[in-house]
């Protein structure tokens, strides 16, 4: 495995250490992504400073706020690496009041949408980025009504943010859907994500559909079988990585086998495919510095980067959801 890729896995391990230790009660999933919140940013987890912007939210933000919950130590990991977690804070939550406006339920996903233009530097833009987005989601309901739920949201704003109209975003998203439909047959919802991840990139639609196809059966090839459910979107992260299938696979499978005889990331904490996912989130993320290059197109390594984590986000917050939903059940 290479330094770099170690060396970040280290730092993510300790930083789960360090951040069970404080929240001990904590999804384990939800703690990795704190954990890499920090480790993507070369920084060690600070729990005091996480204790303190935690203070500050549930003083600004009232208990059923969507910035509590699942969503709580995400968003205090990214204010305690904000130079003013306060001003972090109000802006993010501004950006979700706009996402709000005409709504009447509250949502987990636009609040993860709200921190998404913030960490893109959209803040400003956040008007023109909500009603574009707005009108992807609108016209995704429009093609597929059945696929299309709130949960969207969070992909849609990464459509929403890139240079491409809406017309042309619609587009290629449904040319992606048809073509990697048939390679996922049975798991239209997943696969309807992955799409959107793919159209977030820049690139022709069936170059990065063969693409992320040629890196899942990669996978599969090395015996390390990729999710096929919510885990299935943040394997468009791996395209920008300019290694062939085969290396990307391997990399990724060495890196998820690497955390895996770790505490926080072992068999008793998460799921293969959710580890297989984390493997991702470090590979991908390792390849940010540069911009990535999608066939003859390119895509800045901030943005490819937020992608990456906003990804592993929601996946962790809807894989801890279905789990906490099924524990009320089972009780």
């Amino acid at each position: 495995m290479r330094e770099a890729i170690t060396r970040k896995c280290d730092l993510l391990i300790e930083n789960w250490k360090l951040i069970h230790k404080g929240y001990w009660l904590e999804n384990s999933s939800i703690a990795a992504i704190a954990a890499a919140t920090f480790a993507e940013k070369d920084r060690s987890a600070d729990v005091e400073r996480l204790k303190e912007c935690q203070k500050i939210l549930r003083k600004k933000e009232g208990i059923f706020s969507e910035f509590r919950g699942n969503s709580e130590l995400i968003v205090t990991a990214k204010m305690a690496l904000s130079d003013d977690p306060e001003r972090y804070l109000e802006d993010v939550t501004g950006v979700y009041k706009k996402f709000q406006k005409g709504k009447f339920w509250e949502s987990n996903y636009r609040a993860l949408a709200a921190m998404t233009v913030c960490d893109v530097g959209k803040a400003s833009d956040a008007d023109a980025v909500i009603e574009k987005t707005n009108e992807i989601l609108k016209g995704m309901n429009k093609a597929h009504p059945l696929l299309t739920s709130d949960e969207d949201t969070s992909f849609a704003v990464l459509l929403a943010i890139s240079d491409k109209k809406t017309e042309v975003i619609l587009e290629e998203l449904e040319e992606t859907y048809q073509i990697l439909k048939k390679k996922f047959a049975l798991h239209d919802n997943a696969v309807y994500s992955l799409s959107q991840v793919l159209t977030s990139y820049t690139g022709n639609a069936q170059d990065k559909a063969d693409k992320a196809i040629e890196i899942f059966d990669a996978f599969a090839a090395a015996g390390a079988k990729y999710g096929k459910g919510y885990e299935l979107a943040s394997l468009g992260t791996l395209i920008g990585v300019s290694a062939g299938p085969d290396d990307i696979a391997a990399e990724v499978a060495e890196t998820a086998d690497y955390l895996k005889g770790n505490k926080g990331f072992g068999a008793f904490d998460m799921g293969k495919a959710t580890r297989l996912m984390f493997g991702t989130m470090v590979v991908a993320g390792d390849n940010s510095d540069e911009n990535y290059k999608v066939g003859a197109s390119v895509i800045s390594g901030t943005v490819a980067r937020v992608i990456a984590e906003q990804t592993a986000m929601l996946v962790a917050i809807m894989a801890a959801s279905t789990s906490s939903a099924t524990s009320s059940s089972s009780n």
